[in-house]
């Protein structure tokens, strides 16, 4: 079986075929990775992109990375090291966690390798009183397995200002992504005001894409 990141199909078979296998894919992954998942504040070293070797009969649709990380804090799982290589997939190119300088990343290890779970991460910012923290992200709190969460936004004093451009967004996605009070919009800028720590951050996945991905109860 080849990596659970992979989405990929048989070369001679209908596009359907394509969206059965990759979710066949996410959803072995998930049954199997219970108790091997480290989840920590890390600085990229360096993310760059590889061609893996495949199966003849396999179409590889996503892109692959090798990627390279310095572990700030462990919020969750036992590694050992103050760095970490794991490889990660992304059906859009580029991995949008290696955008940032600071990520909070979820990798798992599967057959003895480690992959990002793929999509998840946080950007995440040094606040004045010396921890790490991300501004409100509304697809967790949304997703559905959070409807009934305990982790609330509150208000993050970051070290430096925390915004995010929207300069051409429409005004429908500003509300949506960029809610007040959580964000103030200024300058073409939604600017972040609530969020949340680190460890509130692991909770809304754990009890949410992690949950429904078969990784925790």
């Amino acid at each position: 079986m080849q990596s659970p990141n992979l989405a990929c199909s048989f070369m001679t078979k209908p596009v359907s075929i394509f969206i059965i296998l990759t979710f066949a894919f996410f959803a072995s992954f998930g049954q199997t990775q219970k108790g091997s998942l480290y989840v920590f504040v890390g600085e990229k070293i360096e993310v760059s992109q590889f061609y893996p070797k495949a199966d003849k009969n396999f179409i590889l649709m996503d892109g692959a990375f090798k990627a390279k990380y310095k572990i700030i804090q462990n919020i969750y799982g036992n590694y050992k090291g103050d760095t970490i290589q794991f490889e990660a997939y992304d059906h859009f190119g580029e991995p949008a966690f290696s955008k940032y300088k600071y990520v909070l990343l979820f990798v798992s290890v599967y057959n003895g390798k480690l992959y990002h779970e793929k999509y998840q991460f946080f950007d995440v910012y040094k606040t004045k009183n010396g921890r790490w923290a991300s501004s409100y992200k509304v697809d967790d709190y949304e997703h559905s397995y959070n409807k009934n969460t305990p982790v609330k936004p509150e208000l993050i004093d970051f070290e430096k200002e925390v915004s995010y451009n929207i300069k051409g967004r429409s005004k429908e996605d500003v509300e949506h992504l960029f809610p007040s009070p959580y964000f103030k919009i200024a300058d073409n800028k939604a600017i972040a005001v609530y969020g949340n720590y680190a460890e509130q951050l692991f909770e809304l996945k754990k009890t949410g894409v992690l949950k429904e991905r078969g990784i925790f109860d």
